[in-house]
């Protein structure tokens, strides 16, 4: 059984991974001259955890990111709350940071050590599927040579602008989130002791701030300029990387076509709230692996829609809580987060 991926981010690694662990021959690869340096993704959640721990991925993440045991939630000025993350003394914890970066030279290691060498700077540019297969065609970024991969299945995992999902003529539901994002890596100090800090408002602004590790903390915000909210509270001393985004809320509206699935961004993408977006691209790559162990993807398509379509109303719904200016909606939902139950809930 022969198995293209396209796309080598951690959700196309680990679909390698889970396919390769099964015994199962595998093809990557990935527009990209190698994996990320930035942190992107940087919480890693229990599920994850578990689908990676019998290659040992698992255990290598933990041993290099941070545990977030917990979050101090502040209304503007005013601390409002400080959250246990429930589970954190398991063998497997609820939750993780660590850079997407990091994560990423896990799996590519683990990846590597079956024998699989990803194609880096190959873009896939065509794809069709045959009576028993699939072929993909390659076409380097810089020199344009092109290969062509023979498959017995295809897999998509190559982001929320995947050709794959554009090859096999699928479309998105979108409903943009209003306002601009921002988002900056940055070594800080902070006067707390904890791992992770959520900022609201009273007016709708929202901050995230969660440790990654060695000083640096990953800050995120519904506003355009994450650093001015960010050094309200803590001392930011030396920025990495900075930048705006808007958020969409976007799920295929199926996930996949005949002998090839898609899984990842390039199948949902939603809020930021909760940090569910790659964990449910790597529950999507260990599901698509059982599908092709069972010759089954109709069974992947169906299972996994229901899970991005249910994944995607949860964080919009938290995202509208966490910044709802209504007088009630402010005490319901400061009423929620002094709840652990809340907590676990989002993150998965």
């Amino acid at each position: 059984m022969h198995v293209y991926i396209s796309g080598a981010g951690p959700v196309g690694l680990a679909a390698a991974i889970a396919l390769a662990g099964r015994g199962y021959r595998v093809t990557m690869a990935d527009r990209a001259a190698g994996i990320t340096n930035e942190a992107r993704a940087v919480g890693v959640n229990r599920n994850s955890l578990v689908l990676l721990s019998p290659s040992g991925a698992a255990a290598e993440i933990m041993a290099r990111a941070t545990l977030v045991r917990t979050a101090r939630v502040m209304e503007d000025d005013r601390r409002l709350t400080e959250l246990t993350i429930p589970g954190q003394k398991r063998r497997l914890p609820t939750l993780v940071a660590l850079a997407q970066g990091e994560t990423e030279r896990v799996l590519l290691d683990i990846v590597q050590r079956h024998g699989i060498e990803v194609l880096w700077n190959f873009e896939t540019t065509g794809l069709a599927e045959t009576a028993d297969g699939v072929t993909a065609t390659l076409t380097h970024r810089t020199t344009g040579e092109t290969r062509e991969i023979r498959a017995d299945y295809g897999f998509g995992a190559d982001g929320s602008h995947s050709a794959v999902r554009r090859l096999l003529g699928i479309a998105m539901s979108e409903r943009m989130v209003d306002g601009t994002w921002s988002v900056a890596d940055a070594h800080c100090e902070t006067p707390w002791r904890n791992e992770a800090c959520a900022v609201l408002s009273r007016v709708g602004a929202v901050g995230f701030f969660i440790t990654i590790g060695g000083g640096r903390y990953r800050l995120i915000s519904n506003r355009p300029d994450v650093l001015t909210l960010a050094s309200r509270h803590m001392t930011v001393k030396d920025v990495l990387q900075e930048g705006t985004f808007t958020v969409g809320l976007r799920v295929a509206e199926v996930m996949g076509k005949g002998r090839v699935a898609i899984g990842g961004d390039a199948a949902h993408t939603h809020s930021p709230v909760g940090g569910r977006g790659m964990n449910l691209g790597i529950a999507d790559a260990f599901a698509f692996a059982e599908a092709v162990e069972d010759r089954d993807l109709a069974a992947y398509r169906a299972a996994r829609l229901g899970d991005a379509q249910k994944t995607v109303a949860l964080t919009d719904r938290a995202y509208r809580m966490l910044s709802t200016t209504n007088p009630m909606g402010l005490i319901a939902r400061n009423a929620a987060l002094k709840t652990a139950g809340f907590v676990t809930g989002l993150i998965g």
